[in-house]
């Protein structure tokens, strides 16, 4: 028999991989590649405090030339501008298009539509107990050991 620890992990992790498949749905349709897909939705988010691709690369884990590739064939697309620094004119800026933001439009609904889906299991009263279990468990973590929360579009 499994402990309480590794049930928790598999349940966490069989959570996270129904999100991914919901989010991968999204992209295939999409008609972006999961990378590019996050990409604009990244310098998107960002762009208002200027996105540099040395950025894109760290929050991707993604090496340099792949991301100058990406960022290359986006701005082929028209689904991104680089635009030079006006503080350093050796780096460009990167922003999402019009083209770009309509194409990643409706991926933070249908994640969040997928998310809602995996709680209709529970009733009503057990989702808010499930919350209220959950958020202890997350006020335990080191802030420190989170990854940023991608804001929603509906945030701002």
């Amino acid at each position: 028999m499994t402990d309480r620890a590794e049930q928790f992990a598999d349940a966490v992790f069989a959570i996270a991989f129904a999100q991914r498949a919901a989010a991968d749905e999204w992209v295939r349709r999409s008609g972006l590649t999961r990378q590019q897909a996050f990409t604009i939705g990244y310098i998107e988010e960002n762009q208002d405090r200027g996105v540099i691709a040395r950025e894109i690369s760290e929050v991707s884990g993604t090496t340099p030339a792949s991301v100058a590739s990406l960022l290359r064939g986006l701005e082929d697309r028209g689904l991104i501008t680089r635009t030079p620094s006006p503080d350093d004119s050796r780096v460009k800026l990167l922003a999402a298009t019009d083209e770009g933001v309509r194409l990643t439009e409706g991926f933070d609904d249908a994640v969040r539509e997928a998310q809602a889906q995996l709680l209709t299991a529970l009733s009503s009263e057990e989702q808010d107990q499930l919350m209220t279990l959950l958020n202890r468990v997350v006020a335990s973590v080191d802030p420190g050991d989170m990854p940023r929360r991608r804001r929603s579009r509906r945030d701002s």
